[in-house]
């Protein structure tokens, strides 16, 4: 059992939902990671004076952890990670109405958190895993308490056989779609053979791995990665039904991804690897908006539902594009 259980620990750390885009964060001393998103045209904005202006952007990952043994017996471990996260992308504020040129600006959100996995042996067939993300989720301008947040995960894996593990879950609050909502959670872990692995936490991930020496890792990956930041500072976006006064409403950036790639790590010496996926996105989705619109002045509050969909969510679009992900990880 304690030999099943070692080898799952890894595994079900690196699964984790909330590991956006970080398919190995929970077995890792230490990474880093850089994403690069094609810059596309925008075909349908809201409003439409948007049509026709570039989008883009790029996040950086920076993650390092320790795993704690928490009884002598080794069925009750903590697997602790500090990250920083750093998702920028540049948009058009506002068009020339007279040679239709547009200006652009952009905005970064960083996420600071604290993410741990607590991992509890129940018998020979059940493990339970509750895990936490907690920390900061802003553009770093007058911050206060809504720039925090946190996202709690559970779920129960099955040791159907040595090669085969599944589990039912829930997590609530997650931002992997780029809104804050609850899903459920299935965990599929199979080994058919000793150079294949099918890894999967559904509905954010599905990774089909081969190992055809010790030095290569080669993979098919789809990833769901999102997130959502608030905002201190208004973007600054300007439309045709846009005042200053509208603007201030602004206080919440989102964005998901869903990508399907190959993955490729070779473990260049020791415990340490670097790392290769590219790719196109499947889903994409970047956009502003705001929790609790207020009036400012003679304009007054604005709640209703045409008003949010049209005018605070003005890049929430389904453009795909390329994408490239690399990175150097040192494994335990």
């Amino acid at each position: 059992m304690n030999r099943i259980f070692a080898t799952l620990f890894a595994t079900v750390c690196c699964t984790m939902i909330l590991s956006i885009g970080t398919l190995f964060a929970q077995r890792e001393q230490v990474g880093i990671r850089y994403e690069i998103f094609g810059t596309r045209t925008i075909p349908a904005a809201t409003p439409t004076t948007f049509n026709g202006g570039n989008i883009g952007g790029s996040l950086f990952t920076f993650n390092a952890g320790f795993q704690s043994q928490l009884d002598r017996d080794g069925t009750m471990l903590l697997n602790s990670q500090f990250v920083y996260r750093n998702a920028n992308t540049f948009f058009p504020v506002a068009k020339n109405p007279i040679n239709g040129d547009f200006t652009y600006g952009s905005v970064g959100g960083h996420a600071i958190y604290y993410e741990g996995i607590y991992l509890q042996t129940i018998s020979e067939k059940f493990q339970l895993a509750l895990a936490a993300r907690a920390g900061l989720f802003s553009d770093l301008n007058n911050i206060n308490l809504s720039h925090f947040r946190i996202e709690p995960l559970f779920f129960l894996d099955y040791f159907v056989d040595e090669k085969l593990t599944l589990g039912l879950g829930f997590v609530y609050n997650t931002s992997n779609f780029g809104r804050l909502i609850s899903v459920p959670l299935i965990h599929i872990y199979w080994i058919p053979s000793s150079e294949v692995l099918l890894d999967a936490l559904l509905p954010t991930r599905l990774d089909l791995w081969y190992y055809p020496s010790k030095q290569w890792d080669l993979g098919l990956s789809i990833v769901l990665n999102g997130s959502q930041f608030q905002l201190g500072q208004s973007p600054g976006i300007i439309g045709l039904d846009r005042t200053d006064k509208r603007v201030q409403d602004i206080n919440q950036m989102f964005f998901a991804n869903a990508t399907i790639g190959p993955n490729i790590r070779y473990n260049i010496f020791e415990k340490t690897y670097v790392s290769f996926e590219g790719g196109y996105s499947i889903v994409r989705r970047f956009g502003f908006d705001s929790g609790f619109p207020v009036g400012t002045g003679s304009v007054p509050a604005r709640t209703d539902a045409d008003y949010i969909a049209s005018y605070l969510r003005g890049f929430d679009f389904g453009v795909n594009t390329w994408f490239l992900r690399f990175g150097v990880q040192i494994m335990y």
